[in-house]
């Protein structure tokens, strides 16, 4: 093994940095939940946030492009699913418009990021179409 092994680090990825950022911010959020809640939208509000950057890393770690693409595509799905569970804290009152917009505006700036990351990761592996199976 080469002594000058490079060590990619996920924490220096500006997507994971916002992924990151986000988690903490709905962390506080759903503290202001309704008891009731803590098993159900809680509970899947933080989980598919937390699933983002967990994906982003894990990913970001494989030695492999193809596996590196696979999670960035997970960590687009809940992105995904983050944007819904806030819609339903709002259409429920438990967060106000402000506060929903807000957080899907930094949602979906995290999903643009990551059309770009898997673009990359595309190319890397030389298919440049944006939505194919690869």
């Amino acid at each position: 093994m080469s002594q000058n092994l490079y060590i990619k680090d996920f924490k220096s990825l500006k997507v994971w940095q916002k992924s990151n950022a986000l988690e903490q911010d709905i962390g506080e959020l759903v503290k202001g939940f309704p008891s009731y809640e803590q098993y159900r939208l809680t509970d899947q509000l933080v989980r598919a946030v937390r699933s983002i950057g967990a994906n982003i890393a894990e990913g970001n770690t494989q030695l492999f492009i193809k596996r590196e693409l696979f999670h960035a595509n997970a960590a687009l799905g809940s992105a995904g699913e983050v944007r819904n569970h806030l819609l339903t804290a709002f259409q429920n009152n438990y967060i106000s418009k402000e506060q929903y917009e807000i957080l899907d505006n930094k949602t979906t700036e995290i999903i643009k990021m990551l059309y770009g990351y898997i673009k990359r990761l595309k190319l890397e592996i030389g298919n440049d179409s944006d939505f194919s199976d690869s």
